[in-house]
Order: structure tokens, then C-alpha cells, then sequence
């Protein structure tokens, strides 16, 4: 097996999701949702979970968010910043939003928060094109989800990483390049269940 560089990875990547079928999107995260959501009453003690708003053809999460709302779960979203960094507003249904100063995106107006909160944070369902089975992770290029990961290394605990994403990109490993600065995630969950991936929290 050939092993992609991360452009031809990500434009492979983008044309599977292009042609996938809303709906067809939407049925494999309400099926992911059904082993999400049990998963999370074991591994969740805080009750407090971090997520992608969803945009494009990505995983649609605004059914995710709205049933952990609802079930009682704490729900931060991510501000994209200058400098390709993070920061993270609380979410809630029919919270206001604005366009990203830095991105084509919406995002809540509020207070921000730095990655300091992640110390109240259970699970970061962190955005992904593909991941590997080891866990490497395939992201769109920006950088900032490494740069977050990276940060969480000056806590005292961090949150699971998890990534939701449709069946077909849970990839062998080496599929695609990694480096050094690509952080790992712990776990991915798709429609098929919820799997740790390396040393990542048990399924």
C-alpha cells in the first residue's frame, strides 16, 4: 500500500465526503450517536464535552450537540483566533452566533476561554478527514487542532480524544503522511461502534 502525501490524502479524502448523500451523512452519526452517548455515561464523570460545529460535508454534529444539551451535558464549541490557536465558548441551542473573524464559519458570541478549561473537559470530539489505526490524525490543513492538542501537554490532565467521522475514513495505518507535530487522537467513533486506537480509552 502506497503511502498519500497529506494533499493527495485530503483531496481523496474531501471528494468521498462531496459525494456522500446528506442524508447518508446524517444516518451514520445518529448510528454513531447510539454507541456516543452510552460510551459517555461511563467516561464522562464532569459531564462536559467539547465539539466541531459542523460545516459542509463534514459529520453533521448539530443533532449531537443538541441531544447532549437535552441529556444534560455541558457542551464548548471552538473560536477560531489569530495566530491559528483556539479558544472555546459555551454552546447551547439558539446561542448567538457571528461570522469567524479568521474563518468562513459561525461561531457563539461570549465569553472565551483558553485551553486551561480543558481541565473541566471530558471528551474533545476533535475534527478529522481520516484517521489511521494508530491513530494518527488527517486534519484540513490549518493547523489548529495540533496546536491544541499540543497545548494540552502543560495540563495536569487532558480530556479523550476522540474523532468522529464516517466508516469509510478509519484508514490502515501509513495511509496517509504524518510527522512528528501531527498530534494522535485516542479513540474514533463512526457508525460501527466506538474503538480506542494505540494506548486511547477503552470502547
Amino acid at each position: 500500500m502506497d503511502t498519500l502525501s497529506k494533499d493527495e490524502a485530503r483531496a481523496r479524502q474531501r471528494e468521498l465526503r462531496r459525494a456522500m448523500e446528506p442524508g447518508a451523512r446524517q444516518d451514520q452519526v445518529d448510528a454513531a450517536e447510539r454507541h456516543l452517548l452510552p460510551w459517555l455515561a461511563d467516561n464522562a464523570p464532569r459531564r462536559t464535552v467539547a465539539s466541531v460545529l459542523s460545516f459542509g460535508a463534514e459529520p453533521p454534529t448539530g443533532h449531537l450537540l443538541g441531544l447532549l444539551h437535552a441529556t444534560g451535558y455541558r457542551v464548548l464549541v471552538p473560536i477560531c483566533e489569530p495566530g491559528r490557536r483556539l479558544s472555546w465558548s459555551e454552546w447551547y441551542p439558539g446561542v448567538p452566533t457571528s461570522r469567524s473573524r479568521v474563518a468562513p464559519v459561525q461561531e457563539p458570541v461570549g465569553e472565551r476561554h483558553g485551553p486551561e478549561r480543558m481541565l473541566e473537559v471530558d471528551v474533545v470530539l476533535v475534527p478529522a478527514l481520516a484517521i489511521d489505526e494508530r491513530g494518527a490524525r488527517l486534519g484540513q490543513g490549518g493547523g489548529y487542532y495540533d496546536r491544541f492538542i499540543a497545548s494540552l501537554d502543560a495540563l495536569e490532565r487532558r480530556p479523550a480524544l476522540v474523532s468522529l467521522v464516517f466508516e469509510h475514513e478509519v484508514l490502515p495505518a501509513d495511509s496517509f503522511e504524518h510527522d512528528a507535530l501531527d498530534r494522535r487522537v485516542d479513540a474514533v467513533v463512526t457508525a460501527a461502534g466506538i474503538r480506542p486506537l494505540g494506548d486511547g480509552p477503552p470502547a
